[in-house]
């Protein structure tokens, strides 16, 4: 073949390419990492590390482990769904948990013992999971993906499986209400997360080097912040000391500002950067992994909101499938309505049906026990008045003041 030829071909592949990647792609496409456009159904053809990997296999040769890198980046990119304007890439993080939760559920729906052996183990798996998570500070999806596929799950069990003949229509529109609710709450909590981040950028001078800027210390850092509480009309105990307020007065008027280390951003007053998203969030409380995003200023009253109503969807449902499949007994009739508990769940596991239903509420009483624990510790902190995470940075002196109640309460609510 001649020069000319081999010329004409690379021409054309590469009119070829730029053609694909100006029209508009259909829902099975994609620009692969290697700027090629490919096809979804095509996701085992062209992968020459993958060939050499499987031929070396067999021949039982040495592989090398680029061919080994090659062929994970490989099957990462091509791994997609069909989608408006181009396949989008799925990640395998959060695939996982589509197939774990499944799993773990029909094998413990077999028999008592592996029950409990399972969300033994399923408790220390995600414990597991989440420090090294925060150990390493990495985004990740496989949380978020979690919550999602239980709450999948949680309600096609429970609309397929669970006896609803047993249950009053109030009580499963009120389930629905709650769980809606819940969802909307999250879907806030993680949509307002990005307002969360400090934008301005200060510079890239040293901080040593910036004129006029000093470190505060610590009771410099908190009679400013009683300061400010007092020009933004928040009330305060100590607001008729007036030695307080010419201490307070003095700092307003040489007023700092503080600039973070990490990022080099001038940042309002308590905020503090994010290893994880990689900026400055104000008012941060914590990165929250299983909604894989920070909790701050913006979102923090649609976290607490999302929690309560998560807590109550879920023992409301524990409570009404365990009714359903176990012997309940009458507790009280609130206005006509009776309330029951489980009294007998000895012969759940002779029905796979029951099995399953009975498994889902106890997996559902797991979640809400921690939700419970999550719960009571950001309400005790907001009415320390503090966050998280400052909370953690100073747990003996974390800013909180009990005289406050009330002006932290109006903080947050306005």
């Amino acid at each position: 073949m001649s020069t000319t030829t081999v010329d004409f071909f690379a021409t054309a592949t590469e009119a070829e390419r730029q053609e694909a990647e100006k029209r508009s792609l259909c829902c099975c496409e994609y620009i692969g990492h290697d700027k090629q456009p490919f096809h979804i159904l095509g996701c085992c053809c062209n992968c020459e590390d993958f060939d050499l990997v499987c031929t070396r296999l067999i021949t039982c040769k040495r592989i090398e482990a680029r061919n080994i890198d090659g062929m994970l980046i490989a099957f990462q990119d091509r791994l997609r769904l069909p989608w408006r304007g181009g396949a989008k890439r799925i990640s395998p993080a959060a695939l996982g948990p589509a197939l774990i939760v499944p799993l773990m559920m029909g094998l413990a729906a077999l028999n008592a013992k592996t029950a409990i052996v399972l969300m033994l183990a399923l408790i220390g798996f995600v414990s597991w999971g989440l420090q090294l998570a925060e150990r390493i500070a990495t985004r990740t999806t496989f949380f978020l993906s979690w919550i999602v596929f239980s709450i999948i799950y949680m309600v096609v069990i429970f609309e397929c499986e669970v006896p609803l003949l047993e249950l009053l229509p109030e009580e499963n529109y009120i389930l629905l209400l709650l769980s809606f609710g819940a969802l909307y709450s999250l879907y806030r909590t993680k949509q307002l997360a990005p307002l969360n981040l400090v934008t301005a950028q200060y510079g890239t001078t040293p901080k040593d080097e910036l004129p006029g800027i000093t470190e505060a210390s610590s009771g410099e850092e908190q009679a400013e912040q009683q300061a400010q509480d007092t020009v933004l009309g928040i009330e305060d105990d100590d607001e008729n000391d007036p030695g307080i307020n010419s201490e307070c007065a003095g700092l307003i008027q040489h007023a700092q500002p503080n600039i973070c280390d990490i990022c080099r951003k001038v940042t309002p007053r308590r905020a503090y950067h994010c290893a994880v998203c990689g900026s400055c969030v104000k008012r941060r409380s914590h990165h929250s992994y299983w909604l894989n995003c920070c909790i701050g200023e913006r979102n923090y009253r649609w976290y607490l909101v999302a929690l309560a109503l998560s807590e109550c969807a879920l023992l409301l449902g524990a409570n009404l499938t365990l009714t359903a499949v176990c012997h309940p007994f009458l507790v009280v009739r609130l206005l006509g309505i009776p309330l029951l508990l489980p009294d007998d769940c000895s012969e759940v596991f002779e029905d796979f049906e029951l099995g399953i239903s009975f498994i889902v509420a106890a997996y559902a009483m797991l979640i809400s026990g921690y939700i419970t624990c999550v719960l009571v510790r950001q309400l005790y902190l907001w009415y320390r008045g503090t966050t998280l995470h400052e909370f953690k940075r100073a747990p003996a002196s974390n800013g909180g003041n009990r005289n406050r109640v009330w002006s932290n309460w109006r903080a947050i609510l306005k």
